[in-house]
């Protein structure tokens, strides 16, 4: 009981220091798993052997998924999809502020069903937040809306999935299968979000800003558009779950760049590939860490440690598990004890070793806890960025999305405790 006070006080530090901002998530999840081991007992030698093992085990598939996905996202950057999508969005939405952000919003949300990592935020965010901010639109509104846009688009993420997948021991066809509800349930709360925004904010002076697109629009085959959401037809419509996500990511990339440059399909393939890979690459470090942390979690000293914490934590029925994955859903913000990609993994890391709950119900929980982590934690880098180019503070996003996403949360794990019969 002492090894698991000592782990849970390890835990707790680490989301303090993210918290502060004195210590990187990049750095605190490996140091987690290095100080976890050493609280449990283990060995040096078996604690640097798992912390080794961990960066190639069961999370590797989501490196080559999360890689693939940004040469995709480069991809569709480069031969100007993405630009002309948001571009073309932004037209149809006219003059009417929301209507303008719906638009813009569609496209971005249809964007991030397959690019990931900061670099794919810096490009379509500076594209589709000046837009948002030309027509009126207040700066906390559109960074708010901006990256609630992202996190729906993501509910379809298959480079996520993955990620999440090795997490919990769950197959890419159950997200797969859990995603459309999820979707309803954040496209409802953005809608409610848009609604209170309009209310309160109309009347705002729109700003004297020129087009953004006049004379930089470029000018796509209107066959490539389908490439950010061609890996997702792939998937589902070919049920393609066995091969995984990288021929899928693979065929759209190639697909893309030879329908709009056929004469430099080469170029842009390499040059997207070496871009891609520096967009991902904190992303991809962050998965090592998590990697390190599942494989010392999976430690017989740590389970054993951790065992007695986590069964007593464990959801027995509905209720209590509407209220751990829903109501107290923003214990995920600060990389804490519900972040699946924070401190958070060893936990759900032993729930899935105990079997205490069905694979489905807790990859449930996962993309519940997930839609407050995506868009209200000050730590994730695209919300200091969203903020920083907006000119507001970043927790101004977590304070005006909270409730919303919580809202989302609460949702998905009512939903999902009555599905599943718990």
């Amino acid at each position: 009981m002492i090894a698991g006070a000592a782990l849970i006080a390890t835990f707790v530090l680490a989301a303090v220091l993210m918290w502060r901002r004195m210590l990187p998530a990049l750095l605190a999840v490996p140091l987690v798993a290095l100080l976890a081991g050493i609280v449990s007992g283990v060995h040096p030698q078996q604690l640097l052997q798992a912390i080794g093992e961990g960066t190639s085990g069961r999370i590797a598939p989501a490196y080559a998924a999360v890689i693939f996905g940004a040469l995709l996202g480069r991809v569709t950057m480069r031969t100007g999809i993405a630009e002309y999508l948001v571009s073309r969005a932004a037209e149809f939405g006219g003059d009417r502020p929301y209507a303008v952000v719906v638009s813009v919003g569609v496209a971005v949300a249809a964007l991030f069903t397959t690019l990931t990592g900061l670099g794919a935020i810096v490009m379509v965010g500076g594209i589709a937040l000046p837009v948002m901010l030309s027509v009126g639109v207040r700066r906390e509104t559109a960074a708010c809306a901006f990256l609630m846009f992202f996190a729906l688009g993501a509910t379809f993420n298959v480079a996520l999935w993955t990620l999440y997948g090795g997490i919990v021991g769950a197959s890419t066809a159950a997200f797969a299968t859990l995603a459309p509800p999820v979707f309803v349930a954040a496209a409802l709360a953005l809608a409610a979000f848009l609604l209170m925004s309009a209310r309160r904010e109309r009347g705002f002076a729109r700003l004297a800003l020129d087009d953004p697109f006049a004379s930089v629009a470029p000018e796509v085959p209107w066959p490539a558009l389908i490439a950010p959401v061609l890996p997702l037809i792939l998937i589902l419509a070919f049920r393609w779950g066995a091969w995984g996500p990288v021929p899928a990511f693979l065929i759209a990339a190639v697909y893309a760049a030879v329908i709009v440059r056929p004469r430099d399909a080469v170029q842009t393939l390499v040059s997207s590939a070496v871009r891609g890979i520096e967009d991902v690459a904190p992303a991809v470090f962050l998965m090592m860490g998590i990697g390190m942390l599942l494989a010392v979690a999976a430690l017989p000293q740590v389970h054993d440690a951790l065992a007695p914490i986590v069964a007593r934590i464990a959801p027995r029925h509905a209720v209590t598990y509407a209220m751990l994955f829903g109501l107290l859903s923003p214990l995920a913000l600060y990389r804490g004890p519900l972040n699946p990609v924070g401190v958070g993994v060893a936990i759900f890391a032993v729930l899935a070793q105990q079997g205490a709950l069905p694979p489905l119900a807790l990859a449930a929980a996962v993309l519940a806890v997930v839609q407050v982590q995506n868009v209200c934690d000050p730590t994730n880098t695209q919300n200091v960025w969203v903020a920083n180019q907006v000119g507001v503070d970043v927790e101004t996003i977590t304070k005006r999305t909270l409730s919303f996403q919580t809202g989302v949360a609460i949702a998905v794990a009512a939903g999902a405790a009555w599905a599943f019969h718990l």
